[in-house]
């Protein structure tokens, strides 16, 4: 289970796990943005680092 992070300007980045959301959350350097899917957003500047994200196999 993942969780969808979101950089301050609302576009995404490479989802973070539960535990990493929770820290996030409860040291305020994050809000929530939807509950389903479970969306974070960030407060604070981030390098933006995104990762070529693929789907099943390609054959």
């Amino acid at each position: 289970m993942f969780v969808y992070v979101l950089n301050q300007q609302g576009e995404p980045l490479m989802p973070c796990s539960p535990r990493k959301a929770r820290k996030l959350l409860q040291s305020q350097k994050a809000k929530m943005v939807k509950r389903t899917p479970f969306t974070i957003q960030l407060l604070y500047g981030s390098s933006g680092y995104k990762q070529a994200v693929s789907l099943g196999d390609k054959i």
